[in-house]
């Protein structure tokens, strides 16, 4: 697992044009067609279950379909974390993870919170992602 910690000077702001915080009752049927695009289903008490949980969905939405997706998440009262990244098949490679990152490190952030994000060791993509939002990998209790 890598750790990664992104500060205000650091962020690299990029275009949030089309991305919006989802909201959890008007897009259970956006984010469900979307989680289905992932081979997943998403039952309404998954979706409640996640929000309640301290998960806000932004996603990069357009002609009525999520291509990319990000949750702030809120799992303490010092740091939130950018979590469950994903962009839809076929969307890919075309920077939509990347705005959406940016988009929820810039809320969490703006909040007074320290953006984290943690990811597999294998997901290159992810790590990618998130070094191109201004995100730096944290070792031994400091970021390179």
């Amino acid at each position: 697992m890598i750790s990664l910690v992104c500060s205000k000077p650091d962020l690299i702001p990029v275009d949030d044009t089309g991305i919006r915080w989802l909201d959890l009752e008007v897009d259970y049927a956006l984010a469900r067609a979307y989680w289905r695009g992932h081979g997943q289903d998403l039952s309404r008490d998954t979706w409640e279950g996640a929000h309640v949980s301290g998960y806000q969905y932004a996603a990069l939405v357009r002609e009525g379909q999520i291509l990319s997706c990000a949750a702030a998440w809120r799992y303490s009262d010092e740091a939130w974390e950018v979590a469950a990244v994903g962009t839809l098949d076929g969307f890919r490679r075309q920077g939509y993870a990347m705005r959406v990152v940016a988009f929820v490190t810039a809320y969490i952030l703006a909040a007074g919170r320290a953006a984290t994000c943690h990811t597999g060791e294998d997901n290159a993509a992810m790590q990618a992602t998130a070094r191109r939002v201004g995100f730096r990998e944290i070792t031994e209790g400091r970021s390179k």
